[in-house]
């Protein structure tokens, strides 16, 4: 599943320009996205005070089993396995957990459970 699901995404890089740039950008600049979501939830009011504590929390837990999990488990990423065109330079390291996906999940569990209308 993991093989045709990537070869199926990056079949379309380098053919349509827009959406090698959109991306990029979004494989780049979304967790700052998240960032200042977060900050702006601290400044707004008290009650999204405890709501982005909770949310970082959250965060900053996952990532630290994150790195445990990657001292036993190593899955390499699909673009090493299989020799193809890349659009932006990328880590060797495991694909296994993958750090977006985490911290996504992460923060965005972390509100929804607190606060569902955010």
């Amino acid at each position: 599943m993991d093989d045709k699901g990537f070869r199926t995404i990056n079949q379309l890089a380098g053919h349509y320009s827009v959406l090698d740039m959109l991306m990029i950008l979004i494989s780049k600049k979304v967790r700052y996205i998240f960032m200042f979501v977060l900050i702006f939830m601290w400044f707004r009011n008290d009650s999204q005070k405890k709501l982005t504590l909770n949310a970082v929390i959250s965060a900053v837990f996952t990532l630290f089993i994150h790195t445990l999990m990657k001292c036993f488990y190593f899955k390499p990423r699909p673009f090493i396995k299989h020799r193809v065109g890349i659009l932006i330079p990328s880590k060797m390291d495991s694909s296994f957990l993958s750090k977006h996906t985490l911290l996504t999940f992460a923060v965005s569990t972390s509100i929804f459970l607190h606060k569902r209308i955010v």
